[in-house]
């Protein structure tokens, strides 16, 4: 049976990542590890009683489980960067979770669907709640997920997003925009790597990791029957001052990259869509 490694970066959000703990605890698929980044909480995770309860539990349940801390914190990007270094399960699929969503009972096994069918990196929908301030684009949710239209200077001219509440059935879509919370084959671990010249904050690294997926010939889709309810609360990179400002400079670095890279293969995403569609 497959056996899946799952990364989870974590600061300063314990009682949401307490519930994201329970939902992997009630998986259909159960064969799968876990490493536990501490990205320099305020309190740090271990030293946290019912989060210590919970990981006991996952041991007793034959879970692998790995715990690091970062005692400063780089960013977003470097933390996941270190998970997928310090990875020596040697498993077959890796799944990346952010440590502020909660999944339904079975968002692994479909996830794994996809991978089954041939595709090489799954992800889900991801409906926000808990945060009425932060409302989606119907627009955006609709009729392709996760597509993104780019110019050749690397501005965004189309953004559909997965985070709409649309999708009940599952259908597998391909797409080319690893969103959050995505299982991939973990031999993509081996030849990408999330950007390190982005901010603290670490916008656009799922946009980067996606393309660079793709530009390395795998291929991604999104399975709407999986579902991950995202509470959407703040985090270190959140609460920063500067949050803003830096989002513009990673956008900016993101458009230079992109810029690049159509100059060196041309209309790459179109070349890819024309591949997998």
């Amino acid at each position: 049976m497959r056996r899946v490694t799952i990364h989870v970066c974590s600061k300063d959000r314990h009682s949401e990542l307490a519930l994201l703990l329970q939902s992997l605890r009630m998986q259909s698929f159960q064969n799968w590890d876990l490493i536990l980044l501490d990205d320099a909480s305020g309190h740090p995770i271990m030293k946290c009683g019912f989060l210590n309860a919970l990981l006991s539990r996952l041991r007793l349940e034959n879970h692998g489980l790995k715990l690091l801390r970062n005692e400063h914190s780089y960013g977003v990007c470097h933390a996941r960067n270190r998970c997928i270094e310090e990875d020596d399960f040697d498993n077959e699929l890796t799944c990346r979770l952010d440590d502020d969503v909660v999944l339904k009972g079975d968002y692994l096994q479909r996830l794994i669907d996809v991978i089954d069918i041939g595709f090489d990196v799954a992800s889900g929908i991801i409906p926000p709640i808990m945060n009425p301030i932060m409302k989606r684009q119907i627009k955006f949710v609709k009729p392709i997920i996760n597509e993104h239209k780019l110019d050749n200077k690397g501005n965004l001219i189309k953004q559909n997003d997965d985070c709409g509440f649309g999708y009940v059935d599952e259908v597998i879509i391909p797409t080319h925009q690893f969103r959050t919370n995505a299982l991939y084959k973990s031999e993509i671990n081996k030849k990408v790597r999330y950007p390190t010249n982005l901010t603290f904050t670490g916008f656009r690294e799922e946009g980067f990791f996606s393309f660079k997926a793709m530009l390395r010939g795998y291929t991604l889709a999104v399975n709407t029957g999986a579902i991950a309810y995202h509470f959407i609360t703040p985090s270190g990179g959140v609460r920063v001052m500067n949050y803003n400002e830096n989002v513009a400079i990673d956008d900016e670095s993101f458009k230079k990259w992109v810029k690049k890279k159509y100059e060196k293969y041309g209309n790459f995403i179109e070349k890819y869509n024309d591949r997998i569609i």
